[in-house]
């Protein structure tokens, strides 16, 4: 794993920094995050509609690994990626007291989006007040991985369950299972 050896306070509120300085913040949880465009698809698929996009990530310490078509730009994919992770830690793990996150990509245009090139986050008016939304619940680090080792673009196969000592219930929310509804297969989101 590349390892970024200082700790740099960013003006967007979010470090690049290795786990032995967020160690501070308590317990620290890796996440990874993934997004790709598949430059062939599938005929049949191509003609109902499907995407070629595709975004994921993954949670290893809860055994948890996501991965759902989308359609966008491929820094557009990652962002959306790195949101849906927040937003799935703040909502579905939120009991269990997770302070500080780092999350690992694979694409150094979304790493380095929170260092040199703020533009893209302070000029895309909805990141920026999502960003600012999680930044007050969590300390949130990022961190670049080679692909080969990023576990977001592992096969479901190859990843572990839920590991024996763990012990989480994600129960669904009575008012968000009374929003669901039954629908055709989904073509992809749209980011």
């Amino acid at each position: 794993m590349y390892d970024i050896t200082i700790s740099l306070a960013l003006s967007v509120g979010i470090s690049l920094a290795p786990n032995k300085i967020m160690n501070k913040e308590g317990r620290v949880i890796k996440c990874y995050i993934s997004s790709f465009i598949n430059s062939q698809i599938d005929p049949y698929l191509m003609n109902l509609g499907f995407t070629t996009g595709m975004v994921g990530l993954a949670i290893p310490d809860y055994g948890i690994l996501f991965k759902c078509r989308a359609n966008g730009e491929l820094l557009d994919l990652e962002f959306g990626s790195f949101f849906a992770l927040l937003g799935f830690i703040n909502t579905k793990l939120k009991d269990q007291d997770i302070k500080a996150v780092q999350v690992i990509s694979s694409n150094p245009h979304f790493v380095f989006s929170f260092s040199g090139n703020k533009d893209i986050i302070n000029k895309n008016k909805e990141r920026r007040k999502l960003l600012d939304s999680y930044r007050k619940k969590l300390s949130i680090a990022i961190a670049y991985i080679k692909p080969i080792e990023n576990k977001a673009l592992l096969s479901p196969l190859g990843y572990a369950s839920l590991p024996v000592h763990y012990k989480i219930s994600l129960k669904p929310d009575l008012d968000e299972v009374k929003k669901v509804k039954i629908m055709p297969f989904n073509r992809g989101l749209i980011l």
